[in-house]
């Protein structure tokens, strides 16, 4: 926060000392006899500028005298000298003053090309001089500035050549010479922030119209981002939207949320609409930034209710890329590079094992046996749990924790190495776009493949898009979108406990001496060669994970739309669209005879997994949109449609065994034992209508009404209807504000309105459900069907009620705009499950009794701080969300969520969603007069954990679970600084988080100090006994651990703080001379790191990591896939 802090006043401050050197600026004086030396001082002290000048050509010491009042610097330094042949010329604050001298011109062969265009630039509605202008010729590095009088002159290449003019609050401007000497510009006023088109439910507005929470990207905003996922590319810079790359899996899609948690048992995330087709996120990743010409994110009511029940989350709406009128344009893109992993986590090697499994073996011995001594040999020791790791029928002779000599000699695998790799990535993409007045069109195909820093993943992806637009009348227009995809992964089990062959944690958790591969060259199994006569777990080698098995996937994502458009009048239009969506996965998955499984050593039963599914949604809707304005005073605009949709999916997957061998890996090879399949579909149909109303663009209304059905509800609730509206007051429209010149722009708006949410995760929960059941029928089992749900007819939507006030304030013509938004989300009507009398068979069922309720802040600030030959842009977006749970049916019972180990979340009232749920620990009993002193456990010993006793009834038990911490942060931000000069430009986005927590449960096995599996090194700050009591945090070693040492508890729980340096771009524009002779239109050359820094506190890969990324279990880390960081290089051409 402090960084952020510190550069916001940096931007702001700099900003407003870059504008004080304007073309209007005034100065007094009056000064007799001054020497000029002493003129040019009060000057440059009353203004921005300073002087630059050569005392041989000019004579400081003359006298003059000066008496000028509120007058222009031009004016006052003409006055000064007045018929002494000095010219003066202004660049940024410097002005430089000359001799003015003919100078000869000698014309070589290869400037015959050259000449000089000269003009005036003005005001285009005042007529005011520009002083400063910049004026490049494009492709070149030639360039040259307005002087003090809003006079110009450059030496151009060619005739041909384009002139491009640049000046702060001002459109920029392109001219074609076409032989012109003399060229007199007038450039327009910058009100691009303010009448830029944002993107809305069904339509666009001018962003000063806009009266809702809307956040926009456009495409020079993610330009400067080559990524191959379009969702990661809006990480940092979108106030109130969090972007979790939650998984480093070529092709994994990051986890989106709007303004935090919507629902606890629905769906939490946002809708997504690209190009009117509703999409998953999965299917938004495949867009690469080059594919995308804006991004809208509707964040409030007033702006998603349109969406009536799926607008319950925030809604992001993608434009892609069309063709233009103009001349035919081929643009090629590509770039290569490497991938590594960001860090590895800090393990203890062999020798620093064997001391810590030595004192835990001991501390277990002696809490065991009566009158036991550490150094009692394995001979009088009961059982193999509480003996020393000598080996036994010399196994591996290495194996003895007892020989300094052995200890010292000991082999180590970094397993982490073992698994891990530099990985290569490339991506390529040809696109081409032209048309004219009729017709426009645009075609972009690509390839990536990718691969995965976790050996054996890849991911190869082919694109195509085409879409095309005709005129086919002066009211008439029609246009097409297809885009398919087609990718191919091979896929890892990172995730999950190393019992289940989970490559991360057996990496982390097997013990650092074991090696790779056996003497005779085939992989090492697991630890269980070891279990039998050292009594080890079966943690399993990582690399055989991997390589022994085999996961293929192939997915086919094809968006279609289609839609007409007729001008019935002038102000009155109508469109018609059809939408396609298809998805269709096929994944095989074999397990060779080769894998080593938990407690089982090779050869294993092999097993094969072939499994498909399939969703096609269509979606139909036609609108009547009106819009009038009565001589510029009342502006109207008006809209009315319906839609309808309707969504399929079935899926199917059959199980084998019994496989001869692992040559053939398909299931006809094996035997089937078990399959499943299933199918769904549901739809929806809606009518909706909007109204916008401004008075002289002063005051804005709008007000939008949505109507769903859905047949996902019972004939009692099955229409909701989604009301919202918002006003907003444009104050800079005011007389009163007239005189605030520096003032650009006050926009005071305000929305209150309803959205929904359907998105169940159970089908059709109003009604009751049967599922496959056996029954007796004659002494034998028949197959049949019993209810296996109780329906409620009159269950409902869940609805969000979300109130929204904001202020737009722009100074300095937009040159500093900010935006402030305060909302508050309250979500009723939440489905939960309650109990029910048991006479009705069943125990639950679904009913709409929660609430939820979520409040917070968001800014953002955008600057240009530097303008001219150098210039210097910056974004800085902060936002807070505090979410709690309100409600959860007449009882109120806390809901208890697991993740794979057992009950580690829990969602109660006052709290939010998902917190942590376990013990607090207090730190470590120091000694016996300690553990005496503080309620504990029975079997607890010094140097176990010391857990506090929540309820204060004087022991520990079940009863002392309390709420943990919980992942959602205090604040995030995100600060992006775009600097150029001349052709280079420089890209740097970062963004972090700050106050959320991770319960990091990988480290619940490798931090456990039991000594069966390797451990963090930070067990080597452990408890050894009293007069070495550690940090106070980790316990003593024991192989048999007491005092529930490894609950869950505070214990795991780490600060999930970050901050990254997101992305790095630095480009070069290639000259136009070079692009001359290569007969290209343009180009332009760039390096690219993504992920390049994270400074955190968390011990895990990544803080933004989470196994369990739904709203009851969030924040948890299980041996998730590690995110990569990535170096590239590429190309982009047009031709």
């Amino acid at each position: 926060m402090k960084i952020a802090i510190l550069l916001l006043l940096t931007c702001v401050m700099n900003t407003i000392a870059s504008n004080s050197y304007s073309q209007t600026a005034k100065v007094t004086l009056n000064l007799k006899n001054a020497r000029i030396e002493e003129v040019l001082n009060a000057i440059e002290i009353k203004s921005e500028y300073y002087f630059l000048l050569n005392q041989k050509q000019v004579d400081i010491n003359r006298r003059v005298d000066v008496n000028m009042k509120n007058a222009s610097i031009k004016d006052v330094l003409t006055n000064v000298f007045k018929n002494e042949n000095i010219s003066f010329n202004v660049y940024d604050r410097q002005i430089i003053l000359t001799r003015k001298e003919n100078i000869p011109s000698f014309v070589t062969e290869a400037q015959q090309q050259q000449r000089k265009v000269t003009g005036t630039i003005t005001d285009a509605n005042t007529g005011e001089q520009l002083i400063g202008v910049n004026i490049l010729v494009e492709g070149t590095t030639h360039r040259a500035v307005t002087d003090m009088s809003g006079n110009y002159s450059i030496v151009v290449p060619n005739p041909n050549s384009v002139l491009v003019f640049t000046y702060m609050g001002y459109n920029t401007k392109k001219i074609a010479l076409e032989g012109e000497t003399f060229l007199n510009i007038k450039l327009s006023p910058d009100v691009t922030r303010l009448d830029e088109v944002v993107v809305v439910g069904y339509g666009t507005q001018k962003r000063s119209a806009v009266t809702a929470a809307i956040t926009t990207l456009s495409s020079k905003d993610i330009k400067d981002m080559p990524t191959s996922n379009a969702a990661t590319a809006l990480q940092g810079k979108l106030p109130g939207v969090i972007v979790q790359q939650t998984s480093g899996s070529p092709g994994s899609t990051p986890a989106i949320k709007v303004r935090g948690f919507g629902s606890i048992s629905a769906g939490t995330s946002p809708l997504i609409v690209v190009d009117g087709n509703i999409v998953s996120s999965t299917v938004f990743s495949t867009l690469t930034s080059n594919d995308i010409e804006s991004i809208d994110v509707l964040k409030d009511a007033s702006s998603t209710a349109i969406y009536g029940s799926r607008g319950s989350n925030g809604v992001i709406i993608v434009t892609t890329k069309r063709g233009k009128s103009g001349k035919t344009a081929v643009n090629f893109d590509a770039y290569t590079g490497y991938q590594q992993i960001t860090k590895k986590i800090s393990l203890l090697n062999s020798q620093q094992f064997a001391e810590f499994c030595k004192d835990g073996t001991n501390n277990a011995y002696l809490d065991k046996v009566v009158g036991a001594n550490a150094s009692d040999p394995n001979s009088i020791r009961p059982q193999p749990s509480l003996r020393l790791r000598y080996p036994q029928g010399d196994l591996y002779s290495w194996f003895n924790f007892d020989d300094p000599t052995k200890v010292l000699n000991m082999p180590y695998t970094d397993f982490q190495s073992a698994i891990f790799r530099v990985a290569p990535i490339h991506n390529y993409q040809l696109t081409s776009s032209g048309g004219n007045d009729k017709v426009r069109f645009l075609i972009s195909g690509g390839y990536m493949k990718q691969d995965g820093i976790v050996k054996t993943s890849t991911l190869d992806r082919y694109m195509f898009r085409t879409n095309v637009d005709v005129n086919i009348t002066s009211k008439l227009r029609i246009g097409l979108d297809i885009n398919p995809t087609y990718k191919t992964q091979q896929l890892v089990n990172t995730d999950g406990h190393w019992a289940n062959n989970g490559v991360i944690n057996a990496a982390l958790a097997i013990i650092p001496m074991a090696p790779l591969y056996s003497a005779d060259g085939t992989q090492w199994s697991s630890q269980q060669e070891l279990a039998a006569p050292y009594g080890l777990p079966g943690v399993t080698n990582p690399l055989a994970n991997i390589l022994e098995r085999n996961d293929q996937s192939k997915t086919l994502s094809v968006l279609g739309n289609a839609y007409a458009e007729y001008d019935i009048l002038k102000s009155l239009k109508y469109r018609m669209s059809g939408n396609l969506s298809y998805n269709g996965n096929r994944e095989n998955i074999y397990q060779t005879s080769r894998m080593p499984l938990n407690q089982l050593l090779p050869p294993n039963q092999a097993k094969g997994t072939a499994s498909s599914w399939m969703d096609i949604s269509y979606l139909f809707n036609q609108t009547l949109s009106f819009s009038h304005s009565i001589n510029e005073v009342h502006n109207f605009d008006a809209l009315v449609g319906m839609e309808a949709t309707r969504y399929y999916f079935e899926n199917s997957s059959a199980n084998a065994i019994n496989f001869p061998n692992d040559i053939v890996q398909t299931l006809n090879y094996g035997t089937v034992n078990s399959g499943a399949s299933s199918k769904t579909e549901n739809s929806v149909v809606s009518y909706f209508g909007r109204f916008n109303y401004n008075f002289k663009g002063k005051y804005l209304v709008n007000v939008s009404i949505r109507r769903d059905g859905s047949s996902l509800f019972g004939p009692d609730n099955r229409w909701g209807t989604f009301p919202a509206a918002s006003l907003g007051w444009r104050l800079t429209k005011e007389a009163f504000m007239k005189n605030l010149s520096f003032v650009s722009e006050t926009k005071l708006r305000a929305s209150y309105g309803l959205a929904g949410n359907n998105a169940f995760s159970s089908n059709y929960p109003y009604i009751g459900l049967l599922s496959p059941d056996n029954y007796v029928l004659g002494n034998q089992l028949a197959n049949g069907l019993a209810a296996s749900t109780l329906g409620n007819t009159k269950l409902g939507w869940e609805k969000s009620r979300q109130a929204d006030l904001g202020i737009d304030l722009g100074f300095l013509k937009q040159r500093i705009y900010f935006i402030a938004d305060y909302y508050r989300r309250l979500t009723t009507n939440l489905l939960l499950n309650v109990n029910v009398p048991t006479l009705t068979g069943f125990s639950s069922t679904v009913k709409n009794i929660g609430e939820m309720e979520n409040k917070g802040w968001e800014f953002a600030l955008n600057t240009r701080n530097l303008v001219g030959k150098f210039t210097w842009s910056t974004s800085i977006n902060v936002s807070l969300n505090r979410n709690k749970v309100l409600a959860l049916g007449p009882t109120g019972d806390r809901i208890l969520s697991g993740s794979g180990v057992g009950e580690t979340n829990v969602t109660m009232i006052g709290e939010p969603i998902g917190s942590f749920f376990g013990y607090k620990q207090l730190g470590v009993f120091k000694d016996q007069a300690d553990l005496n002193s503080y309620p504990h456990f029975v079997d607890t010993q010094a140097g176990d954990v010391k857990y506090e006793d929540v309820n204060k009834d004087g022991k520990l038990d079940a009863n002392d679970r309390t709420v943990i911490g919980n992942n959602q942060p205090k604040f995030t931000y995100g600060f992006t600084n775009n600097f150029t000069y001349k052709g280079f430009e420089l890209n740097i986005v970062c963004n972090g988080i700050q106050g959320g927590k991770i319960l990091n449960l990988s480290r619940r096995f490798i931090d456990n100090l039991e000594g069966g599996q390797n451990n963090l090194t930070t067990v080597l700050d452990r408890w050894r006994s009293p007069s070495q009591p550690g940090n106070g945090i980790e316990p003593r070693a024991n192989s048999r651990s007491t005092g529930q040492n490894n609950a869950i508890s505070s214990r795991w729980v780490e600060d999930g703080s970050f901050l990254r340096i997101q992305n790095i771009t630095f480009g070069y524009q290639i000259p136009q001379s070079i692009l001359n002779k290569a007969r290209l239109q343009s180009g332009r050359i760039y390096i690219s790191a993504q992920n390049l820094k994270t400074w955190s506190k968390y011990l895990g890969y990544n803080p933004e990591v989470s196994g369990y990324e739904g709203a009851l279990t969030g924040g948890v880390d299980y041996g998730s896939y590690p995110l990569a960081k990535t170096f590239i290089v590429g190309l982009n051409l047009g031709f």
